[in-house]
C-alpha cells in the first residue's frame, strides 16, 4: 500500500510540474520569432490544430498571441469580441469545416466578451510579448494524448491594421487530372499534398471534397492504384476506381456538397510518385451514385522545415467552411 501511495503522489507531483509550465502552440517558440506574420482581422475565425504538443499534461487557464515582428500595426489600442473553444482531434483527418475538427473534445473556454486589444504599433523586442490574452472562464485539462485544437472568434473590432506572429512552411500539390463525369452534377475534387520531411508525422495527405450530390446523403470516397474504367449497363457513370481502400467523406449539405476533408499520413518518400484513383460514391434507394473518376499523383517535396500542425481561418458568419493549411499555425501561448 505505501508503495502504491508513493508512486501516485510521485506521478501527481510529475504530472503538477509539467502543468506548471507555460508552452507555444507551435511548441517550442517561446523566445523564438516565427517566420512569417498573418493578418489579423476581425469578423474571423482563427482555428489552430497542433500535434507538436502531443505528450504534454497540463491545465490550460490562458491564451494569448503575440504580433509579429516587423509589422507595426495601422492603429493603437482598441477593443474587440472575443469568443474561444479550445478542444482536441486526431489530425489524422482535419476538415475545412473548422466545426468537424473538435472530434474528440470541445469546451468553451472563454464566451463572447468584449476584451482589449493591446498597441501594436511602434517599436517591439523580437519575438514580441504575448501581450492579447484570454483568461479562460473555464479551465481545460489536455493529457496530450491527442492534437490540441483552439477557434477564435473575433467580432466588432475597430483595429484592423494588426498581424500576428506565425511560423509556417508552405506545402506543395501533385497534379490531378478527370478522367469522367458522373452521375447528373455529382463531382468531387481530389488532389495530393506534401509538406515534405519536416512534417514527420503528418506530412502527406489527400484532400477532397463533393459537390452536386444528393441532398443530406453519406457519401464515402473509393481509393484504387489502377483504373477500371468499367462501363456497366446499370451504373449512370463508368466505373473507375474498385476499391482498395473506403474513406467515409461525411454527409452532404441541403446542397448535397461535402467541404474538403485531408487524410494525413507520415511523411514516407516512398510515397513520392504514388499514384491514386478515386470516385466518390453514394447508395440511394434509386441505386449506386457515382462521381466522375480522378488520378491524382504525389508530389515530391524535400522540404526539412515545418510543424506537425495547421490552421484554418473564414470570415465569421457567412459559413463554416475555410481554408486549411498545413505545415504551421499562428504562434499562440497556453498558461497554466
Amino acid at each position: 500500500m505505501y508503495r502504491i501511495t508513493t508512486f501516485v503522489l510521485a506521478f501527481a507531483a510529475c504530472a503538477n510540474s509539467v502543468a506548471s509550465q507555460s508552452f507555444t502552440s507551435p511548441k517550442g517558440l517561446g523566445s523564438t520569432e516565427g517566420n512569417t506574420l498573418f493578418y489579423a482581422s476581425t469578423n474571423r475565425v482563427y482555428q489552430g490544430i497542433d500535434a507538436t504538443n502531443r505528450g504534454t499534461v497540463a491545465v490550460i487557464k490562458t491564451f494569448a498571441m503575440r504580433r509579429d515582428k516587423v509589422t507595426a500595426s495601422t492603429a493603437g489600442a482598441s477593443r474587440v469580441d472575443a469568443t474561444l473553444t479550445v478542444g482536441e482531434t486526431n489530425m489524422t483527418v482535419v476538415h475545412s469545416d473548422d466545426t468537424r475538427n473538435f472530434s474528440v473534445k470541445k469546451t468553451l473556454v472563454f464566451p463572447k466578451k468584449n476584451i482589449n486589444w493591446p498597441d501594436w504599433g511602434g517599436a517591439s523586442p523580437t519575438p514580441a510579448p504575448f501581450d492579447f490574452k484570454i483568461p479562460f472562464s473555464t479551465n481545460y485539462i489536455y493529457l496530450g494524448a491527442n492534437a490540441l485544437v483552439w477557434s477564435l472568434v473575433l467580432e466588432n473590432g475597430t483595429n484592423r491594421g494588426n498581424k500576428f506572429d506565425r511560423d509556417y512552411t508552405f506545402y506543395k500539390t501533385g497534379t490531378t487530372k478527370l478522367l469522367s463525369a458522373g452521375c447528373a452534377s455529382f463531382a468531387h475534387t481530389a488532389v495530393m499534398e506534401s509538406n515534405g520531411p519536416g512534417m514527420k508525422s503528418y506530412g502527406m495527405r489527400l484532400k477532397a471534397g463533393i459537390t452536386g450530390g444528393p441532398a443530406a446523403a453519406p457519401v464515402s470516397l473509393s481509393l484504387a492504384v489502377a483504373d477500371a474504367n468499367l462501363k456497366l449497363p446499370f451504373f449512370c457513370a463508368t466505373l473507375h476506381a474498385l476499391p482498395l481502400a473506403i474513406l467515409p467523406v461525411g454527409v452532404t449539405t441541403g446542397a448535397g456538397q461535402i467541404f474538403n476533408c485531408y487524410w494525413n499520413v507520415p511523411f514516407d518518400a516512398a510515397l513520392n510518385g504514388l499514384a491514386l484513383f478515386t470516385q466518390g460514391f453514394s447508395v440511394q434507394a434509386s441505386g449506386l451514385l457515382l462521381t466522375g473518376g480522378r488520378h491524382s499523383t504525389m508530389i515530391t517535396n524535400a522540404t526539412t522545415a515545418g510543424h506537425d500542425a495547421g490552421y484554418v481561418w473564414h470570415t465569421y458568419g457567412a459559413n463554416t467552411n475555410g481554408f486549411v493549411f498545413h505545415g504551421g499555425s499562428i504562434v499562440v501561448q497556453f498558461g497554466t
